[in-house]
């Protein structure tokens, strides 16, 4: 094995023909792959099909590693090093090759790329200890991929770093509603983050009481401003209602500025609630209450874009303003008056 990888490396260094370059490598990889090879031989097949790769163009350095990454004994040295390589041959090696180890999969867990991360967490059959890996850092686009995976079996601990990035990411929550491997503590905890629709599949596949499922909203919903931020809301509030200044715009500028607590109190005061029914109200609402609000404290329809994607990005909005959503703001301004609207808000908020 040893004479014949340095005839290769010879021959290879002397083509300059690339498609002769092509079929050399792709011969030699096939010769490696022909059976199973020695221990004393493996390692230095695994070396040889390192070195022809990098004298390869990217074509047919993709076919080398489609053919290893078949294989149940392709050098495991040679695997290793392309599940790191450039993203386009890695993936290849990251979905499909046997020969990964559990050690070589944490180890891209904790320091592959973020796109290795992603193809490592879209494969098949991940255990615990590679999910967790890559659950630690917390990144979005690497959790997404876990919750799609239905093969992959995520730990409590993992799902627990999923739900707390969730709260800001629509579309890992809708992820995890998928699933079917979650506990009822936890589908209820995903309840609350989830727009209606979504909380009543939950509902029938995790056997939840929705009674108790949408107390816990409210309880949350409730207790989710410091006691002292309240206070210095209602007291900058007040001073704008005395100085004519409380309007639709002043609550409008306090939630573009994230003075999130001004904001409540501001909707509060101007559509007739308390700021805990208007709380509770955008609970239970949701789209509706939202728009309800707008038209209740005179903000223009046109605001309501600006004032959904400020309450979306806080974790208090749980739907895209799309489809059914964008219907439901509409048919709000179209069908009622700011009186009906407050009235209807109350009534929403009456389970504060």
């Amino acid at each position: 094995m040893v004479s014949n990888s340095a005839q290769a490396i010879a021959q290879l260094a002397q083509l300059r023909d690339p498609t002769k370059r092509s079929q050399l490598a792709l011969g030699v990889t096939e010769m490696c792959l022909a059976q199973p090879l020695s221990p004393t031989a493996e390692p230095v097949a695994g070396e040889l099909l390192v070195t022809l790769s990098d004298t390869l163009d990217l074509p047919t350095k993709i076919a080398m590693v489609e053919k290893l990454s078949a294989s149940e004994w392709a050098p495991h040295a040679a695997i290793r090093h392309f599940a790191f390589d450039e993203i386009e041959v890695a993936c290849i090696v990251i979905r499909k090759s046997p020969r990964l180890t559990l050690r070589d999969m944490i180890s891209l867990a904790e320091t592959g790329s973020v796109d290795h991360r992603r193809h490592l967490a879209s494969r098949p059959n991940l255990c615990p200890a590679i999910t967790d890996a890559l659950a630690k850092p917390a990144e979005a686009v690497i959790l997404r991929a876990l919750a799609n995976n239905c093969t992959a079996q995520i730990s409590e601990s993992a799902l627990g770093i999923c739900l707390g990035v969730a709260r800001e990411h629509m579309k890992l929550r809708e992820a995890l509603a998928r699933r079917h491997d979650l506990s009822a503590d936890y589908a209820t905890q995903l309840c609350i983050m989830l727009p209606e629709n979504w909380r009543e599949d939950l509902y029938r596949r995790f056997g939840l009481d929705k009674e108790h499922v949408e107390g816990l909203a409210v309880e949350a919903a409730l207790n989710a401003t410091p006691a002292g931020v309240d206070s210095e809301a209602s007291e900058a509030v007040d001073a704008a209602e005395q100085s004519g200044a409380l309007t639709g715009n002043y609550a409008l500028t306090a939630l573009r500025a994230g003075k999130f607590a001004i904001f409540d109190h501001a909707v509060a005061r101007l559509c007739g609630l308390t700021p805990a029914q208007w709380r509770v109200a955008l609970t239970m609402g949701g789209v509706r209450a939202a728009a309800m609000a707008c038209q209740a404290s005179g903000l223009d329809r046109t605001d309501y874009p600006t004032v959904h994607r400020a309450l979306q990005r806080t974790g208090r909005m749980h739907q895209q303003l799309e489809g059914e959503a964008m219907n439901a703001a509409a048919n709000v301004f179209r069908m009622y008056g700011p009186d009906k609207a407050a009235t209807v808000l109350r009534q929403l908020g009456s389970r504060s």
